[in-house]
């Protein structure tokens, strides 16, 4: 999604109101100067119509012309009316209209009077001249008013944004923590400072919850190593007295092979709740072999059988945290299982490893707490295994991807590998689970 900027949108604000304003007044000025001309003409037309008329009330023809001004009259009962001026040649009766002859422009009117008609032309270049002298006067001042206007735009912008950018950096800058430094609420707008001090209080908020879940981890890791260490230790006790069968003696390595990986699987998962970095170099791991020993133990407890087939394309080698990397494989070959009776092939590839399935597809829930959109599914029912969310935080911390290339009532096709390795087809970003 492209980002639209804020001052942009202000400065084109602005200087919009501004051009629109200029052109309103140019066009008000000129419309208002226009009606005014023809006032003032038509006034001066008529006082010289009337004094004209009372001037000449004969019957006679009567016919003035001067450069600047031409009059002619002619009398209904006039059967060879005389030459007109060339301005007049042509013209009907009861006509008004500016006439334009070689570079000069006249005011000119025909309208009967006393038994006659009565020709008036008037030479108004003199006001044409300053009437374009005004509108190019005009277009300068509007030109004028429209670079003040992206002048004002500019800074108005800037003016009107650098709080907001001041704000955005403040809060950018804030360290994430379990102590974060709160924010200035020296700010003169109020907008701003509303803004800066319920920031603030949602750090405090924050911080609440992250002392809560530090809390809660501590207990939570004390409370589930103590029972493991426990049985450990019983199991060591019970293995040294030495009065074993063979059958119990294979029955306590179950048992203790079970105590052990569930001692490593609550070392991820506490080191995932604490997001804590890697304090060690991932070692080279065959994800092959991984999954090998994944099969194995499901084929204790869920009776595999030869539902599952692995086939080895080639060795796909990875620097991983092995443990971590055998709960994610577990819970995905282990949620393929649940979900249908028919066969589950995996096949393992030079750089990625792909589960393929022929049960009932992906739920829209769960694309959308693989897409990031929902944590939880909307019934709230419990997902299989570590749970979806558990899932995609392992495949996170290992970087790796888990990809759909293909879902729907004929089965599901995941694909699992580095990122920086698997190529990324568009819209794949989602796991069946």
């Amino acid at each position: 999604m492209k980002l639209r900027s804020i001052s942009r949108r202000v400065y084109r604000a602005i200087l919009a109101v501004s051009v629109m304003t200029a052109l309103a007044m140019v066009a008000t000025v000129l419309l208002v100067n226009e009606d005014l001309e023809h006032t003032m003409l038509n006034a001066e037309f008529a006082q010289e119509r009337d004094f004209i008329l009372a001037n000449h009330a004969g019957g006679d023809v009567f016919v003035w012309d001067t450069p600047g001004f031409a009059v002619v009259y002619l009398p209904s009962s006039e059967t060879h009316p005389p030459a007109l001026p060339r301005i007049f040649k042509g013209l009907p009766a009861n006509y008004s209209a500016e006439v334009e002859l070689g570079d000069e422009t006249y005011l000119v009117t025909v309208e009967p009077a006393s038994n006659g008609l009565l020709y008036i032309a008037k030479n108004i270049t003199h006001f044409e001249k300053r009437e374009a002298l005004f509108g190019m006067a005009l277009v300068f001042m509007a030109l004028v008013i429209v670079a003040f206007s992206l002048l004002l735009a500019v800074l108005s912008s800037r003016r009107i944004v650098k709080p907001l950018r001041l704000l955005s950096e403040r809060i950018s800058s804030t360290p994430v923590g379990p102590s974060m430094p709160r924010m200035t609420v020296d700010y003169g707008d109020a907008e701003l400072h509303s803004i800066a001090h319920t920031f603030n209080r949602f750090l405090e908020e924050l911080e609440s919850f992250v002392r809560r879940e530090q809390s809660l981890l501590s207990l939570a890791s004390h409370e589930l190593r103590t029972p493991i260490a426990v049985m450990s230790g019983a199991l060591d006790v019970i293995e040294s007295r030495g009065q074993l069968s063979e059958s119990d003696r294979a029955t306590l390595a179950r048992v203790r092979k079970s105590c052990d990986e569930m001692r490593d699987n609550v070392e991820i998962l506490l080191k995932l709740a604490r997001r804590d970095p890697d304090g060690h170099v991932p070692e080279t791991i065959d994800v092959g072999a991984v999954a090998q020993r994944v099969l194995a133990d499901l084929a204790v407890n869920h009776k595999l059988g030869d539902r599952v087939r692995l086939e080895m394309e080639s060795v796909f080698l990875a620097k991983a945290d092995s443990v971590m990397v055998g709960m994610l494989l577990r819970n995905l070959i282990q949620n393929a299982v649940q979900h249908t009776e028919h066969e589950v092939r995996l096949t393992v590839f030079k750089d990625a490893m792909e589960i393929e399935d022929r049960g009932p597809g992906l739920k829209a829930d769960h694309q959308a707490i693989l897409a990031g959109q929902k944590r939880l599914a909307a019934d709230g029912a419990a997902l299989s295994g570590l749970g979806l969310y558990i899932v995609t935080l392992m495949a996170e911390r290992l970087g790796w991807r888990l990809d759909i290339a293909r879902t729907g009532h004929n089965g599901t096709k995941m694909r699992l590998g580095p990122i920086h390795e698997q190529s990324c087809s568009p819209g794949a970003s989602l796991m069946k689970y």
